[in-house]
């Protein structure tokens, strides 16, 4: 393990979970979800790789579920609605809420296609 001071441990927590962010923001959001942006093979592998090896989140999963939610936005079919099951429900419980429809292949088929599984 690296000898580093205090602020250092601090500094490195911080600067990878930026990097989860931005591995979440350009590659799942812009890039697989929404097709806004184009990155290169190895770009979209190191972003996939880190993200399986720091979260577990799965590609396909994580579209498809995005996708659906802007699809049925605030309905009784959005998979993570405020609006429906509740803010607190949401912010604390937003991980099984996520399970829940990850195993909804219907969701998976329809809204995750075209991404790596």
């Amino acid at each position: 393990m690296a000898n580093l001071p205090w602020w250092g441990y601090i500094a490195v927590t911080l600067v990878l979970t930026h990097f989860t962010i931005i591995s979440v923001t350009i590659f799942l959001h812009r890039c697989q979800s929404h097709r806004s942006v184009s990155l290169h093979p190895i770009i979209s592998h190191t972003f996939r790789f880190w993200l399986w090896l720091t979260t577990g989140i799965v590609t396909q999963e994580w579209v498809a579920i995005h996708r659906k939610h802007h699809a049925t936005v605030e309905t009784e079919d959005d998979p993570h609605s405020p609006q429906i099951a509740g803010i607190q429900k949401v912010l604390l419980g937003g991980l099984v809420l996520y399970r829940k429809e990850a195993r909804n292949k219907k969701t998976l088929g329809c809204y995750g296609a075209g991404t790596p599984n």
